[in-house]
């Protein structure tokens, strides 16, 4: 099942916020303020700017979740409040419930977003999965920016 109009975001960790919103703004705000839904995971780096960012743009946010939002870490759950909805997978806690999760996402989308580094494993394979399913694919290669590490 797609959602009409959405578009997923995924990422590496290992990016700041300020690299975060230049990329966003470079990338995704054509796309802004056009009714659509904005699918995030929960996850430090690109997630966590991305719903700061959307939510800040007034648009409508779905957190995917593999577990309840309730499994969350604590940090997010501020930024769970403030979602559109919260999809809860309620996926059996396991090393692989993040990449389903992933590809969960991709079966909702209709356009995908991945701003990875030459670290992105699990972003890179969701890429690597929305090709195989179909989807319009934006794959954005960006800088380290944790730790002032440079990739």
């Amino acid at each position: 099942m797609t959602i009409n109009s959405s578009i997923m975001i995924i990422g590496s960790r290992n990016i700041d916020r300020e690299a975060a919103g230049a990329l966003f703004e470079q990338h995704l705000s054509p796309y802004i303020s056009q009714s659509r839904t904005w699918l995030v995971g929960t996850a430090r780096g690109v997630d966590q700017w991305a719903m700061e960012w959307l939510l800040e743009n007034s648009e409508t946010v779905w957190a995917v979740v593999p577990y309840t939002r309730f499994k969350q870490p604590q940090w997010v759950q501020g930024l769970l409040g403030e979602m559109d909805r919260i999809v809860e997978l309620q996926l059996p806690k396991r090393k692989t419930a993040s990449a389903i999760r992933n590809r969960h996402m991709v079966d909702l989308a209709q356009i995908v977003f991945g701003f990875w580094t030459d670290k992105g494993g699990g972003t890179v394979k969701t890429l690597k999965y929305a090709l195989r399913q179909r989807r319009e694919v934006h794959a954005i290669p960006v800088r380290s920016t944790k730790d002032n590490e440079v990739v």
